[in-house]
């Protein structure tokens, strides 16, 4: 254990290195806003797609067909929860309008790959690995379509998305799909083409994080690290979300690998993504990368608790 919380750590700060570079390249002018804007695109539209389906596709097990429906009913089911939750506290919080979608996105959608996989890796060991890729599908699913969705109810500046039935269906929203009904189907491993994507969707994390520091980088230094409704909606990310799905669900759903990974993948810290998709659907990109900074600073020290709670309840 110790071992692999180590290992966290330098996930994390590999993350945070990324970000300073993002950070320095606009304050460069390497980067500026519409650089960050068209590099969204590009990720989300061709770069995502990619790494989702060559999830898939690179697999060289699944579980078997039963595990697999109710780890997809888990999924759905948590994710419905967390968005009822998030509504009830972005109300309770007061969070003004045209700031609660991006709240409710940073709620509910958590950073499950690049630190989620590491993290239930170093807390349960490789077998927990393919109960993530499975649970993650309705994730990806849900992301681009409820976590767009509510990101167009919000204003960044004087623009709101004007949205139809075609906003949201997308490249990425096809292959998450796409993946659904591979997994189902038992199809999961495709050498040359699993390879070809994964690879294409590797640059996804680091540009990903490269926008992100470079958002930051529009606010003066002592705003980096946002205000009081923000560190609450942070804790309550890291550490509140999942003792609610555990409360929710621990009474009916059997103790064990794949409730375990459930809990764990609610506490990650705000969703990569999060930022990019502000930049195309009118979010507020200011508040989306002060969350995800915040949040991935406090997982440094939430993560170890959120480990100590998941041994002592099983």
């Amino acid at each position: 254990m110790t071992a692999g919380m180590i290992g966290i750590f330098q996930e994390i700060v590999t993350l945070f290195a990324i970000v300073g570079v993002g950070y320095g390249a606009k304050k460069l002018r390497f980067m500026n806003d519409e650089f960050d804007r068209m590099l969204s695109k590009l990720v989300i539209n061709i770069a995502l797609p990619g790494m989702i389906l060559g999830s898939v596709l690179t697999a060289t097990e699944l579980p078997s067909q039963t595990e697999v429906w109710l780890c997809l009913g888990l999924s759905v089911a948590s994710n419905l929860v967390m968005f009822a939750v998030a509504y009830g506290f972005t109300l309770l919080l007061r969070i003004p309008d045209g700031h609660r979608g991006v709240y409710r996105f940073m709620l509910c959608f958590g950073n499950v790959g690049f630190i989620g996989y590491p993290v239930l890796s170093a807390i349960f060991g490789p077998d927990a690995l393919i109960y993530a890729a499975v649970f993650n599908l309705p994730f990806n699913l849900f992301v681009f379509t409820v976590g767009a969705w509510f990101l167009t109810q919000d204003t960044d500046g004087d623009v709101k998305v004007q949205t139809t039935w075609r906003t949201f269906v997308t490249p990425v929203m096809l292959s998450c799909v796409a993946a659904v009904i591979l997994t189902l189907t038992g199809i999961h491993y495709a050498p040359i083409a699993g390879d070809a994507l994964s690879t294409l969707g590797s640059i996804t994390t680091p540009a990903a994080l490269l926008i992100i520091g470079s958002s930051l980088a529009n606010l003066p230094v002592r705003e980096l690290i946002g205000g009081p409704r923000l560190w609450t909606c942070s804790l309550f990310r890291l550490l509140g979300m999942p003792a609610v799905i555990w409360a929710v669900f621990h009474g009916f759903v059997p103790a064990g690998l794949m409730f375990s990974v459930a809990v764990v993948l609610a506490g990650m810290p705000v969703a990569t993504n999060g930022t990019m998709l502000c930049y195309q659907y009118g979010g507020n990109s200011r508040v989306m990368a002060q969350g995800t900074f915040v949040t991935t600073v406090l997982a440094l020290l939430t993560i170890p608790v959120l480990a100590g709670f998941v041994g002592m309840v099983g």
